[in-house]
C-alpha cells in the first residue's frame, strides 16, 4: 500500500526533494516528492511498510552524506490511495 509523509523542518528551498529522490532511488522505491504551499515537503511512496521505515531512517540519518542543506523535524505518515507524482518522480 502506498504512503504519504509530510516533512516538517527546514525542508524547502535546501535540496530536499532531490535529497528524497536519491534514497527513494537507492533503495529501490517508486515514488514522488512535492513542495507544499505551507513550507513542509510531501514524499509519496509506493512500497512495503519495511520499505517505507528503511526510508525514513535513511533520510533522518543520511548514512549516505547526501547534499542536503536542511534539516527534517518530523515525519507524518499515513495511507495514501491516489496516484503517486509529484516535482521530483524516482
Amino acid at each position: 500500500m502506498a504512503k504519504e509523509l509530510i516533512l516538517s523542518g527546514r525542508v524547502q528551498g535546501v535540496f530536499c526533494r532531490n535529497y528524497c529522490s536519491q534514497y527513494g532511488t537507492r533503495l529501490g522505491i517508486k515514488g514522488a516528492a512535492s513542495n507544499l504551499n505551507n513550507g513542509k515537503v510531501q514524499v509519496l511512496l509506493d512500497c512495503d511498510e519495511v520499505k517505507v521505515n528503511q526510508y525514513i531512517k535513511a533520510i533522518n540519518e543520511n548514512p549516505l552524506r547526501i547534499r542536503f542543506y536542511g534539516q527534517i523535524d518530523d515525519v507524518q505518515v499515513r495511507d495514501f490511495s491516489g496516484t503517486i507524482s509529484g516535482d521530483y518522480n524516482f
